[in-house]
């Protein structure tokens, strides 16, 4: 009885271990199926476009511009120098001139150095043939100097009859329209960004000044310096707010620089043209 006992017992430990290998050859691993749900999602995954990412790859011929750097060494070091001199050097001594100088003072002399600068904007305005516009720039510096010697915007209480566009009053803007292009973008050193051609109009309207010839380079770039210095906060505020939280700054200002200039130009292009004027009742 004993005997047959055991082998009942041994027959039914055979007969569960058979089973089990069974059903272990013919179910897959926890290894296996994980290894086969992410094939199986790699795959799935190669043959979408994830929602569109793809598009970003899509530049425009705007987008492809500003990436365009071919002088991204000069502009660098040229970037880490005007960084160091405006946070350590020029902002310092800008915010004690300003809590010395009352802001009607700074303003009165930012208006100076502004109707001081007439005959710059005068003499563009004569090389793009925009003659009427040189004539209303004469006659408003001429009101400005005769009502305030120069230190307030008198003029500009009044619309002049014919459209004035000052912001294109510049050796920049004239190389423009004489078709000279843009050129990439380049730094110039402790003035900030601009472009190639932004540069060679910067240097062309200097040499247009009339007190170089009158009172001497020496006394005329020592009253540019503080003129300059008088406005920088100007400059240097917006600098901040677009370099602060930046990742990589030399890179926003690049990007926020050329697609502000590129706007202007295109603003400046409707302007002059009159495409932004309103239709009339008759052309509509």
């Amino acid at each position: 009885m004993r005997q047959v006992l055991y082998t009942v017992v041994l027959a039914l430990v055979l007969v569960c271990g058979s089973g089990c290998a069974s059903r272990q050859n013919e179910t897959p691993s926890a290894t296996q199926e994980i290894s086969a749900v992410s094939d199986s999602t790699v795959e799935q995954a190669a043959d979408e476009d994830f929602g569109g990412l793809d598009d970003y790859d899509d530049y425009t011929e705007d987008d492809m511009a500003l990436q365009d750097d071919p002088l991204e060494g000069w502009n660098r070091f040229w970037f880490h120098v005007n960084d160091w001199f405006l946070q350590y050097v020029l902002k310092p001594l800008h915010r004690g001139y300003a809590f010395i100088v009352p802001e009607s003072i700074r303003s009165g002399i930012s208006n100076f150095a502004y109707n001081l600068a007439f005959p710059v904007r005068m003499a563009n305005s004569l090389l793009q043939g925009e003659f009427a516009q040189a004539g209303v720039e004469f006659d408003r510096s001429l009101v400005n100097f005769m009502v305030s010697l120069g230190f307030a915007d008198v003029a500009s209480q009044s619309q002049p009859l014919y459209p004035y566009h000052p912001e294109t009053e510049n050796f920049d803007y004239t190389l423009g329209v004489w078709g000279v292009p843009d050129g990439p973008y380049f730094i110039i050193p402790f003035f900030g960004p601009s472009t190639v051609r932004g540069a060679v109009g910067r240097t062309g309207d200097l040499f247009m000044k009339p007190q170089d010839y009158a009172l001497g380079w020496e006394i005329s770039l020592t009253g540019s310096v503080f003129f300059a210095f008088n406005d920088s906060d100007v400059q240097y505020k917006a600098y901040d707010q677009i370099t602060e939280s930046a990742l990589e700054p030399y890179v926003a200002l690049r990007n926020a620089y050329l697609g502000m200039r590129r706007n202007q130009q295109l603003d400046m292009s409707l302007s002059t043209t009159g495409a932004d004027k309103p239709a009339t009742e008759e052309e509509q």
